[in-house]
C-alpha cells in the first residue's frame, strides 16, 4: 500500500525531487500527444519553489515516485515517474484528492488517453474544450463533482 505524504516544495532539495519528476512524466506526455512545444516541460525550478500550490508525493526508500499538486482543489498536476507508471500510484493520488471532499477539476491533452481512461474510472467528465498555444493542442477539461 503506498502512503501520500504533503511534501514541503519550498525546500529546494525537495522542489528540486518534484521537478525531476515532472520532466520525465511531462517528456513521457509531449511524445504521447505529438506535441514539439509542450507547456509543461517549461516549469523550472524556481516555480516550484515559489508556487502556492500543495504538493504531495508517494515515495519509496526515499525516492520521490509521483507528485499530486492541488490549488483550490483543482489538480494541477498529476505525474508519476515513467518507470513506475502502471502501478497504482496515480489512482492512490487520485483518492487521495477525492478524500478532500471537493468537488475536482483538471485539464490535460485530448491526446492523453491514458490520463483520459484513469480520470474516467474516477468520475470525472469533460466539461470543456479549447485549442491552446503555437501546436494550437486541443485541451480538455474535466470535472468531478460531488457524490
Amino acid at each position: 500500500m503506498f502512503v501520500v505524504e504533503r511534501l514541503q516544495q519550498q525546500d529546494p532539495s525537495v522542489a528540486k525531487e518534484i521537478h525531476a519528476v515532472q520532466m520525465a512524466a511531462y517528456a513521457q506526455e509531449a511524445e504521447l500527444i505529438g506535441a514539439k512545444d509542450f507547456p509543461p516541460l517549461n516549469t523550472t525550478l524556481d516555480d516550484i519553489l515559489q508556487s502556492d500550490e500543495h504538493f504531495f508525493g508517494i515515495t519509496d526508500e526515499g525516492a520521490l515516485l509521483a507528485v499530486i499538486s492541488l490549488c483550490e482543489m483543482n489538480i494541477c498536476s498529476l505525474v508519476v515517474l515513467p518507470s513506475h507508471q502502471r502501478k497504482g500510484l496515480a489512482s492512490c493520488l487520485l483518492r487521495f484528492a477525492i478524500e478532500q471532499g471537493a468537488e475536482l477539476t483538471v485539464m490535460t491533452a485530448v491526446k492523453n488517453t491514458p490520463a483520459l481512461a484513469l480520470y474516467a474510472l474516477f468520475g470525472f467528465a469533460d466539461y470543456q474544450r479549447c485549442f491552446k498555444g503555437q501546436e494550437a493542442l486541443e485541451l480538455v477539461f474535466l470535472r468531478r463533482e460531488l457524490a
